[in-house]
């Protein structure tokens, strides 16, 4: 008997001690310590300078360049070249449903600028975001084709949730998007080199004008409902060749999810709506830019493809009555400030007050990001900043607001080549909901050392202290 009783404590303090282990390794307590003392804040502050440092103004006409090209898969097996895929998994929800059909075709888009022999890209596709394995792809077929480099590429994401997935490494991103399919990221990097280069051919003498209209019907705080503050504006870049041609770009914070995990079509949500509202209207290429989806959300009328339908077409209806008041220029100055930035280190899954993953474990569930790049354009009086990440609409505002003062228009974009989860206040980030406890994933100082980045920018493209 005391044999059995000494076997059972070993065995239990050998499970103890596992345990101890295991907890050890897979739970780390939250990271608190000041940005502002850290490596990372310190290392890419000094970047920024780097980067400022031999950022140049451009002066002189606009020339630009439109183009636009159909992404949307070929429901069959065939031949991946040709955009046949037989089992592609509609991206965004865990459980969203393999591809079936195509409710409206989904494109890739963009604008070229170029001043004083500057060139800049605009580029944005019907699709959840931009991965990092899309955009290692786009480099690739670019190169010796065009002397265009990554960092004068803005992209970004109408962030539907009716899109292809199936791009993205890591156990998560299986479990959410599919499993990676290196065929369907060579085939849609392709698409958008192909997208930026008939862009760039497609440079003529141009007019821009850009501006914004408040539409806070349209939009509201998922966190904490009416008391949130919200970020209610539609930013409108129009750009008119001489040619008569016209292409507008919409950024807008309300999230693209009016069509839910019961859809098996592809779409483009409301933002396609918008879309092809505006050139159903006369509007040769319109585009659309998710804008601070972080804590925003969408507010329509009627459901699944209804509600779609009311959101992109009063947008673009709202977007309408903006341009009635724009005033073009051919004069253009044009400045571009990227820079590659270091982030903390990975925080996900906010266990307890004071407990989250280890790096270590949440590594192995996404993988590390690398290759952080955080950009800001100045074109005239508009500052634009594009985001790796879902940016709260309340830390924006208060830029936007800052910038107003100084007779500047802006706006934020995410999505432009990684995907750092939901950036929302530091407020929130023991609050109890989907974005600061499952998306928060670089702890409670993420989203003011961000925004000290953002204002930064916008402070060295304005030559202003904000």
């Amino acid at each position: 008997m005391k044999n059995w009783l000494k076997i059972v404590l070993k065995v239990t303090a050998a499970i103890g001690v596992i345990l101890l282990a295991a907890s050890y390794v897979a739970i780390s307590k939250i990271d608190t310590t000041p940005y502002f003392e850290t490596s990372y804040y310190k290392n890419t502050i000094s970047n920024i300078e780097e980067a400022d440092s031999l950022r140049t103004i451009h002066k002189g006409e606009l020339l630009a360049g439109f183009s636009r090209i159909n992404i949307t898969p070929t429901i069959k097996d065939g031949d991946p070249t040709k955009g046949e895929f037989n089992k592609i998994k509609l991206v965004g929800f865990g459980d969203g449903k393999i591809a079936t059909g195509v409710h409206d075709s989904i494109f890739a888009k963009a604008v070229a600028l170029e001043v004083d022999g500057k060139t800049i890209v605009m580029l944005s596709a019907d699709l959840l975001k931009i991965p990092a394995s899309v955009v290692v792809g786009v480099e690739k077929e670019l190169k010796g084709k065009t002397t265009i480099t990554r960092d004068q590429i803005l992209f970004g994401a109408t962030h539907t949730h009716s899109s292809m997935g199936n791009y993205a490494h890591g156990t998560i991103y299986h479990s959410v998007f599919g499993e990676f399919q290196p065929e369907l990221v060579d085939w849609i990097s392709k698409k958008i080199a192909k997208v930026i280069l008939n862009a760039i051919a497609d440079k003529k003498p141009s007019q821009l004008a850009t501006g914004y209209i408040n539409i806070p019907e349209l939009v509201e705080n998922r966190l904490i409902g009416e008391t949130g503050r919200l970020n209610d504006k539609l930013t409108v870049i129009s750009i008119k060749q001489d040619s008569a041609k016209q292409a507008v770009i919409g950024i807008y914070a309300a999230h693209a999810v009016t069509i839910g995990s019961w859809n098996d079509q592809y779409s483009a949500d409301y933002p396609g709506y918008f879309q092809r509202k505006l050139e159903s209207e006369g509007i040769d290429l319109a585009m659309f830019y998710a804008g601070t989806t972080g804590s925003h959300t969408r507010h329509g009328k009627g459901s699944k493809f209804d509600e779609s339908k009311y959101l992109g077409e009063n947008l673009a209806a709202k977007a309408t009555e903006c341009l009635q008041n724009l005033e073009y220029k051919k004069q253009t100055t044009l400045s571009l400030l990227s820079s590659e930035i270091e982030i903390p280190e990975q925080q996900m899954l906010h266990l307890a007050p004071n407990l989250r993953l280890s790096s270590y474990v949440s590594e192995k569930l996404i993988p590390k990001h690398e290759h952080i790049i955080l950009q800001g354009l100045q074109l005239n009086n508009f500052i634009w900043t594009t985001l790796p990440c879902e940016y709260s609409g309340e830390y924006a505002i208060d830029i936007k607001n800052a910038l107003e003062l100084k007779e500047y228009n802006s706006a934020f974009t995410g999505f432009n080549g990684q995907s750092l989860g939901y950036v929302v206040p530091t407020k929130y980030y023991y609050y109890d909901s989907y974005e600061p406890r499952l998306m928060g994933w670089f702890g409670p100082s993420m989203g003011d050392y961000l925004t000290e980045l953002n204002y930064t920018l916008a402070n060295k493209l304005t030559h202003s202290k904000l």
